[in-house]
C-alpha cells in the first residue's frame, strides 16, 4: 500500500513539473510574439522588484521607506503605458500603484495651478495699443480675436482691455443693433431651425418662422429627413401666412391664400 501512496505521489509530483516546464515554455513563445517595447517594459518592471528584494534583504532600506520615488514614478509609468501591469506586481499591491499615481497627479496640478500670470509680452501690447487706436470700434473681445488669427498668444479680454488706448473724446452716438430692431420690429420676422428629440429617441428637425410685431408663430414645419429642397420650400411658404395678419378686400385672395397653403403643405407633407 505504501508503495503504490508512494507511486502516485512521485506521478503527481512529475505532473506537476512537466505542467509548470510547459507553463515557462509557453510564457517564452509568448513573449517572443511581443513587441520588443512591451517586453523590455516587462523586464524593466520585474527588475526593478528584483532590485527592492535586495535592498530590503540587506537592511540597506527601512519597512517603511522601501519604496524609492524613482521607484514609484517609474510604475505610474508603466501602469499608463503596459496593458496588464497588474500580473507583474509582486511586492506592492495595484491599489498601491493607484494610490501613487494619484497623489502624482495632485502634486503636477498643484504645480500647474501655482498662483500668479504669465506677463504680457511687450509686442503684444504694443500690438493692442496699435489695434484699438486704428479701429476705434472695436472692443476687447474683437482685438482679442485678431491677435488669435495672427498666431499670437491672446491674453483675456479683461487684460486686453487693459492695455486699449482710451479716447479722450466723447464717443459719438450710433445707432446700434438693438434700436435698428426696434425701429424695424414691425417688419421683421424671426427664422430659427433647431431640433427636437421625441420619447423614442428620433430626431425630429423644426423649422420656424416668428412675427415680431405680434409675437406670434407665422409658420412652422416638422420633418425627420430635412433637405435643402425642402428648407427653401418652407421658407417660400412661410410668405403665404402673410395673407392670414390682415382680412383682404376681396374674397377670391382668402380663397387664392388658403389654396396655396395648403397645396404648399400637401407638397412638403408637414405635420401642424
Amino acid at each position: 500500500m505504501k508503495a503504490i501512496l508512494s507511486l502516485l505521489w512521485h506521478l503527481l509530483s512529475s505532473v506537476g513539473i512537466l505542467l509548470q516546464l510547459l507553463r515557462y515554455v509557453l510564457r517564452f513563445c509568448w513573449a517572443l510574439l511581443l513587441p520588443r517595447a512591451v517586453t523590455a517594459a516587462q523586464l524593466l518592471a520585474i527588475q526593478s522588484q528584483l532590485a527592492v528584494e535586495l535592498n530590503r534583504s540587506s537592511g540597506r532600506r527601512k519597512r517603511h521607506s522601501q519604496f524609492s520615488p524613482a521607484f514609484r514614478i517609474l510604475w505610474v509609468v508603466l501602469s499608463k503605458l503596459l496593458d496588464g501591469w497588474e500580473e507583474l506586481v509582486h511586492v506592492m499591491k495595484p491599489e498601491t500603484v493607484m494610490r501613487w499615481h494619484t497623489r502624482a497627479f495632485r502634486a503636477w496640478w498643484r504645480w500647474k495651478s501655482r498662483p500668479g500670470r504669465k506677463p504680457v509680452a511687450l509686442e503684444t501690447q504694443q500690438l493692442i495699443r496699435r489695434l484699438s487706436k486704428e479701429n476705434p470700434l472695436w472692443g476687447a473681445a474683437r482685438i482679442r480675436g485678431v491677435l488669435l488669427l495672427m498666431g499670437y498668444e491672446a491674453p483675456g479680454e479683461d487684460t486686453v482691455r487693459k492695455y486699449m488706448v482710451k479716447s479722450r473724446r466723447p464717443r459719438p452716438d450710433t445707432t446700434n443693433w438693438l434700436p435698428f430692431l426696434r425701429n424695424h420690429l414691425d417688419v421683421s420676422w424671426a427664422i430659427d431651425f433647431f431640433t427636437v428629440t421625441t420619447l423614442g429617441f428620433q430626431v425630429l428637425y423644426v423649422f420656424l418662422v416668428f412675427d415680431h410685431a405680434r409675437r406670434e408663430v407665422v409658420h412652422f414645419a416638422i420633418t425627420p429627413n430635412p433637405t435643402m429642397e425642402r428648407g427653401r420650400r418652407a421658407a417660400h411658404l412661410s410668405r403665404y401666412a402673410r395673407c392670414f395678419r390682415t382680412p383682404p378686400p376681396e374674397p377670391y385672395v382668402t380663397v387664392s391664400c388658403h389654396t396655396a397653403l395648403r397645396s404648399g403643405l400637401t407638397r412638403l407633407a408637414v405635420q401642424h
